[in-house]
């Protein structure tokens, strides 16, 4: 929410102003049911707020080194493997391993299918070691080749380097079925290179698309094998088309008081592409040629649970809004088959005065002593406790105007001090972001491991003409977990808001920046939702605020019609309604998805490896190249039993699909040549 309000407060607040005679039947109350407790100062403990929980802040995974991985990431001195990883795992290729440089052997390469080799120097020795293997048969994918080994990827270096600009991919070049046409946003520094013997993938081109002579994706077959080469480090441009430019932390760039993450992307993102989500597209251009240069068929895990096209990522933020409110808004949920995370923020009170709301909260619920306490809409933990046993998620929406550390330690003290217990994910009161990651950081250490802060709001989203942008501000339709300025992987993931209600229709505080009707609303969205499922692959963020339901006014119908027409386009579009924690439960899992005992043999035509993970049966989609090496997929054993599969076309490559029923899963496919 863009601006500072108290929403409902001084109703919620009348509520709590108690009688003589009220007060003295709630002090009854506390004394007959809670005395023992009271007694010993445990609720006192308690309704002072649990600790910070401490919990680690950054990824520290160490599986990836010991998996029997097809795939290898070889770094030289001082570059950083663990971005690739994660951007692998967002495709769903959670297995490479990472090896020094100068530490790769001819045996350790004789069971790998592709190297991935990240931009430095190169030693001489190295470079002959990667012409035999390439020549073998095996499949490089070089990222900013120095001067030794450009030639080997069919290039010759030249001087000069482009910022941040334009690609476009080359219709009909290796890899490139599938990736959108037209200019896509880079955001690192791209070498130039003049081809020799290789082909162009993608050219530097100007934001009309018209291309240049200089590459910025090359494809080479050499002997056996092949080479693709990135002339711009993707890993880099990933991460800032994500989280913005670090050069523009902190700096109120759009108008609107206060600085959020949407500051960062004033004239940094293209308004005329953001429909697309460009990082995702250059992501798949990735796999696409990881698939194009492998020995073998690389396995893949597919983004959404139960081979979902989409889905939304349903969220509402309530500021202290009472609990029949709340509960309204989560059955309309609920009619469509989806659940919902409330990010809830209660009025600050005393330790003593939570005590107090605890104990009436608990005399509520008793059949005798619920007749003594004066009525209340106020939520309490069993409200919470009932919501999220119907599948949703109670969290905090804390306000940190005050600074990101005391505003978060004074919300989570009310929070859990009035017994709302933890939670997975969270938004930001007015979406005010501290510095490049600090929020992501903070996040972390509260074991919060999903945000929703990256917000599509206010003029930043509004071209020169006067018209207004929607789509993926991010590049992004996919969350990932944030990289900070030491290329340390947060754990805490990125998850835009791509569909935010205050944008786009009347709130109690104002707000509608667009101006449009509630149908005009549903509209936008319902594009956005159809071209998600038309090959955007997007997890839509979606922000229905409670308030429009709390307080009374003309905004409720057209909330409420908002809310109900894109839910209904959800379901018409097959698109899964996803609470941030259940979709967060299946995210983590699927990144941490383990690939074992992997054999790989081009000759035979035989692939087989073993899965394990801890998502939901069936939820999880193993992906498999359909075709590989002029053969085509003619078994498939799951568990050594036969099954039958469907297929699925994502970017150049057809795959099977296998729902894995099992938490571990032994996989054994047959090629054979046509």
């Amino acid at each position: 929410m863009y601006e500072r309000r108290p929403v409902a407060k001084d109703a919620s607040r009348s509520r709590w102003m108690l009688s003589r005679r009220d007060a003295l039947k709630l002090a009854i109350a506390a004394g007959v049911v809670s005395l023992p407790a009271v007694a010993g100062g445990r609720l006192m403990l308690d309704s002072n707020g649990r600790s910070l929980p401490a919990a680690p802040i950054f990824v520290d995974d160490n599986r990836a080194a010991q998996i029997d991985s097809p795939l290898l990431i070889a770094y030289p001195d001082h570059a950083n493997p663990i971005v690739w990883q994660e951007i692998l795992r967002v495709e769903g290729l959670p297995y490479a391993h990472t090896q020094r440089l100068a530490a790769l052997d001819p045996s350790q390469l004789a069971s790998v299918a592709v190297v991935m080799v990240l931009p430095g120097a190169m030693p001489d020795d190295r470079i002959e070691l990667l012409r035999d293997y390439v020549e073998a048969g095996g499949g490089l994918i070089a990222v900013q080749p120095d001067a030794k080994l450009a030639p080997l990827c069919g290039l010759t270096g030249v001087k000069d380097v482009t910022g941040d600009g334009y690609l476009c991919v080359w219709a009909g070049a290796a890899g490139a079925e599938g990736i959108a046409g037209g200019a896509l946003q880079f955001h690192a520094a791209l070498h130039h290179y003049q081809l020799r013997e290789a082909e162009a993938v993608a050219y530097l081109c100007s934001r009309e698309g018209v291309a240049s002579q200089t590459p910025a994706v090359t494809y080479r077959r050499l002997g056996r094998g092949a080479i693709a080469t990135w002339c711009y480090d993707l890993a880099q441009s990933i991460v800032y088309t994500r989280q913005g430019p670090p050069a523009r932390a902190g700096v109120e760039a759009d108008g609107l008081e206060g600085v959020r993450a949407c500051d960062m992307f004033v004239d940094f993102v293209d308004l005329d592409r953001i429909h697309l989500p460009q990082g995702d597209e250059q992501q798949r251009l990735l796999v696409n040629l990881l698939n194009e240069v492998s020995t073998t068929p690389l396995p893949r895990l597919w983004y959404f649970p139960a081979n979902a096209d989409s889905l939304l990522v349903c969220t509402g933020d309530s500021h202290n809004n009472p609990a029949p409110a709340v509960d309204e808004a989560l059955r309309r949920v609920e009619h469509f088959g989806g659940t919902m995370s409330i990010y809830y923020t209660p009025l600050p009170t005393s330790t003593v005065r939570r005590a107090m709301r605890r104990v009436r909260a608990w005399a509520d619920e008793q059949p005798v002593l619920g007749e003594l306490v004066p009525p209340s809409d106020v939520v309490t933990p069993y409200h919470a406790d009932a919501w999220r046993a119907r599948g949703h998620e109670f969290a905090l929406h804390p306000y940190v105007e005050d600074g990101l550390e005391i505003g978060w330690a004074r919300y989570w003290q009310q929070f859990t001090g009035l017994g709302y217990g933890e939670f997975d994910s969270t938004r930001t009161h007015r979406v005010l972001w501290h510095g490049w990651t600090d929020t992501a950081r903070v996040q972390a250490a509260y074991a919060v491991r999903m945000n929703l802060d990256y917000y599509h709001v206010g003029p930043t989203f509004q071209r020169d003409d006067g018209a207004w942008a929607f789509g993926y501000f991010t590049g992004s339709g996919l969350p990932m977990r944030f990289v900070d300025a030491e290329g340390r992987l947060i754990d805490n993931w990125q998850q835009n808001t791509h569909l935010v209600d205050e944008q786009v229709i009347e709130m109690p505080w104002g707000a509608n920046f667009v101006g449009s009707t509630p149908d005009e609303a549903i509209e936008i969205a319902d594009g956005l939702i159809r071209r998600a499922v038309s090959g955007a692959y997007a997890a839509l963020g979606a922000q229905f605020h409670f308030d429009p339901f709390a307080v009374p006014g003309a905004w409720r119908a057209g909330a409420a019609l908002y809310r109900d027409g894109v839910l209904a386009s959800c379901v018409e579009n097959g698109l899964p309604i996803l609470s941030a924690a259940r979709w967060l439960d299946f995210s983590r899992n699927r990144a941490a998805a383990y690939f074992d005992a992997f054999s790989g043999d081009a000759e035979s035509g035989r692939v087989s490896f073993t899965i394990q993970h801890d998502v939901a049966p069936g939820d999880l989609i193993l992906l498999l190249p359909v075709q590989k090496n002029m053969q085509q997929l003619t078994s498939l054993q799951a568990d050594r039993k036969q099954i039958p599969f469907k297929t699925r076309r994502v970017g150049a490559t057809l795959y099977a699909m296998v729902a894995l029923a099992a938490t571990e899963t032994a996989i054994d496919a047959r090629y054979a040549s046509e």
